[in-house]
């Protein structure tokens, strides 16, 4: 049996920053399995531009120039779920720009999370461990033997694989700290050249003989960072790890207060703690039939990222770089490429205060004279003049990929119609105000 078409639409803004027509018109007659699976089916990891993955003497145009080509990345890829889970591990496995060595090291890590992001979670967790970005960020490049930092050991446990004091100890913070002791990066002091990871034997602490209340091993071969990794996906904390990541893997993508139940009947049937097979853990979850509830198909308040996508989208050929996305995204919130701190950022209601949303108000308000100015498609009198004002709000919305309630209908249709009492059908006012209302409907900022 075909996907119900709410569903269909409510499962393609979660996995595709919003249900576009033609993809809604290729699978309305697929079933559910097929429409994920066909989701999942992502195009080839797009290849980051070489001069973004390269040193840049002006840091600040390397930045916008990444911030632009990654919501072009979400806007034009056939199938952008890819893009979806980069923005996951991005908020998961956190690195900010302005906080590593060089900016183009993040990029080379997000580069990183594209290739592997639907790919093996032990095989991923090794490589983000070890990128430059991550080295740098939490001091994992100047851990060493005589003097631990215990950054990394910390948050690789409380906030990347198990859950705050799940599983582990403050003695075993200590010992991880020392058994990635070593695990450095490189210096350059060509600011040109890039940093690059470096195992150095002579800085690694080879006496940690025990984690998680594991046996001793002998003096001298002690626990070594990468193992640690190993232990806590694949071995004695693999059922912990797999319950925290696809908690977290649910609260990105259904909502923040999973069913009772569901994260543990998700985890059985994925086999995700043997086979750490992400795609089909995201699989598994999307066919959920939880994932397709009304507390699911309401839950979730878009990221200003996740609305700059969709805006992007509806708007084309408007792009990021001309809605000046790198240096107004700060306003919102959620600056591209800069989570506040390494536990990223949070959903839903930490989005929903006055200067975020006073944020979203003016990049919709800029868009909307954007539209205006470049023709697409309301600079004809007759587009809005010649239409009913019920009419023209549906218009508009319809434009929007937005099916909007009674409530905000109802009160658009009095603005609206208030603004053509007061002032000409056909005013940059009157059309503008209507585009930016229902730019800032409440179905515009829910996914």
């Amino acid at each position: 049996m075909a996907i119900p078409p709410d569903d269909l639409a409510h499962l393609l803004r979660r996995t595709e920053f919003v249900a576009r027509p033609e993809r809604l018109a290729e699978l309305a007659a697929s079933e559910r399995a097929a429409v994920v699976d066909d989701i999942l089916s992502v195009d080839a990891a797009a290849s980051t531009p070489a001069n973004l993955t390269a040193y840049s003497a002006d840091g600040w145009e390397q930045y916008v120039a990444a911030c632009d080509w990654w919501i072009d990345q979400m806007v034009t890829r056939p199938r952008p779920f890819l893009e979806k889970m980069v923005l996951f591990w991005h908020g998961h496995f956190v690195s900010a720009w302005w906080d590593v060595d060089h900016g183009f090291h993040l990029m080379r890590q997000l580069q990183t999370y594209r290739a592997q992001a639907l790919g093996n979670m032990v095989t991923l967790t090794q490589a983000m461990a070890i990128e430059p970005a991550m080295l740098v960020y939490l001091s994992n490049a100047d851990n060493v033997k005589l003097a631990p930092n215990e950054n990394f050991a910390r948050e690789l446990m409380e906030l990347f694989l198990l859950g705050a004091n799940n599983g582990y100890t403050q003695t075993d913070v200590q010992a991880v700290a020392r058994a990635w002791t070593g695990h450095n990066a490189r210096w350059q002091e060509d600011p040109s050249i890039s940093r690059t990871y470096a195992f150095n034997a002579a800085k690694h602490d080879y006496n940690v003989q025990s984690i998680f209340g594991l046996p001793n091993r002998p003096v001298g071969s002690g626990w070594n960072g990468p193992e640690v990794i190993d232990e806590i996906l694949s071995g004695s904390r693999k059922l912990l790890a797999a319950t925290y990541l696809t908690t977290k893997l649910w609260e990105y993508l259904a909502h923040p207060t999973p069913p009772a139940g569901v994260i543990d009947a998700i985890v059985a049937a994925s086999g995700f703690a043997d086979n750490h097979d992400i795609k089909n853990l995201v699989r598994v979850l999307l066919n959920r039939d939880e994932f397709y509830l009304p507390a699911a198909k309401q839950g979730l308040v878009r990221t200003p990222i996740e609305y700059f996508a969709a805006l992007c989208y509806h708007a084309r050929p408007m792009t990021a770089d001309d809605l000046g996305l790198a240096w107004q995204a700060e306003s919102t919130g959620q600056q591209i490429f800069q989570p506040p701190n390494v536990s990223g950022w949070r959903p839903n209601g930490y989005w929903l205060h006055t200067s975020g949303i006073s944020g979203r108000a003016n990049i919709a308000r800029y868009a909307a004279w954007s539209l205006l100015q470049t023709g697409r498609p309301f600079d004809d009198e007759t587009v809005i003049s010649s239409k009913t004002t019920s009419a023209a709000v549906d218009y508009v919305a319809n434009f929007f990929g937005l099916s909007l309630s009674t409530t905000t209908r109802d009160a658009i249709i009095a603005t609206h119609q208030a603004d053509r009492n007061s002032h000409s059908w056909w005013s940059w006012y009157t059309v503008g105000n209507l585009l930016l209302m229902v730019m800032m409907s409440p179905e515009m900022h829910t996914s």
